[in-house]
């Protein structure tokens, strides 16, 4: 004897694609080009839904559409259900077509803290291929080519959906040898202020070290080189030209290979972070730029 239930009460599948795209775009027009269909196809197929279910999903308003009451209540199983069948599909039957997500990324943090890590995100998603750019400032709007961005800041961004990521303290390095020097003529306590690389963007930095060691008689910054990226700094202070203030999770391979040290025993406190950000776009992400994203958390979570 057959047990299955039937699916009784189940709409068209096309009906609930349709509301769907235009819940999440509010607007029937939007619907219809992400669906490659016609505006009058989208209110036909939500008409249909509206009267198989008895109630009105939608309010029809003079510039676009609004969800009613019922139509909030409905999306979240709805979408829930469209992800879970796909997310079957792909488990059951895999995926055949490559995907490429376009990730921008800081200089220093895509090559000291990111790039180390890519060969994992690669395992775990043989159809995915990141295409990693660097960069050293911000685009002020979203641009159409770019998936996801990791920035630096306070977490608000107009046009992006931002998720935090890290917040990291800042650790003033050199290397041993200016270290050592300085111990020797006694000048240790004033190593930072006297030999700093600055680093563009970053000023507060200094602000905060400065006023952290007891510094608040020097002027705004020292006197020094500045350059535009911390891994040039990081290169320059390696190489003896200084101290540098660094985000810590970028001195591993520095500290292990004895390239640079503390060069005070102190960390500080950063109001910023890095976030992991998404153009707020009609559509939803694919499922490869999620995936990189959840990817992107779950690293920076991992001790």
């Amino acid at each position: 004897m057959n047990t299955v239930r039937p699916l009784v009460g189940l709409p068209n599948l096309a009906w609930l694609r349709s509301f769907e795209a235009a819940a999440r775009t509010s607007s029937f027009a939007a619907a219809a080009t992400e669906l490659r269909l016609t505006s009058g196809a989208i209110s036909y197929q939500i008409r249909s839904l509206e009267a198989h279910l008895g109630v009105a999903l939608f309010e029809r308003l003079a510039r676009g559409v609004k969800l009613t009451a019922m139509g909030v209540a409905y999306l979240p199983p709805v979408r829930k259900a469209f992800e879970e069948l796909a997310d079957s599909t792909v488990g059951l039957f895999g995926g055949s077509e490559r995907e490429q997500v376009t990730l921008h990324a800081p200089v220093s943090l895509g090559a000291l803290w990111l790039a180390p890590r890519l060969p994992a995100f690669s395992a775990a998603h043989p159809t995915i291929d990141i295409r990693l750019a660097s960069v050293i400032w911000d685009n002020a709007a979203p641009d159409d080519a770019t998936d996801l961005e990791i920035r630096y800041g306070m977490g608000h961004w107009h046009g992006y959906r931002a998720e935090h990521l890290l917040n990291q303290p800042i650790v003033a390095v050199c290397s041993p040898q200016v270290l050592q020097a300085a111990r020797q003529r006694g000048e240790e306590a004033s190593l930072v202020a006297q030999h700093l690389i600055h680093i563009m963007g970053y000023e507060n930095h200094w602000l905060k070290v400065r006023k952290g060691l007891g510094l608040d008689n020097l002027g705004v910054q020292p006197d020094g080189p500045t350059v535009d990226t911390t891994l040039a700094a990081l290169e320059l202070a390696a190489s003896g030209a200084g101290c540098v203030l660094s985000h810590r999770l970028f001195l591993g391979a520095y500290f292990t290979t004895g390239r640079l040290v503390p060069a005070t025993p102190r960390e500080f406190a950063d109001e910023n972070s890095y976030f992991v950000v998404t153009p707020e776009r009609p559509q939803r992400p694919s499922r490869a730029v999620q995936a990189c994203r959840e990817w992107l958390i779950s690293m920076a979570a991992s001790p």
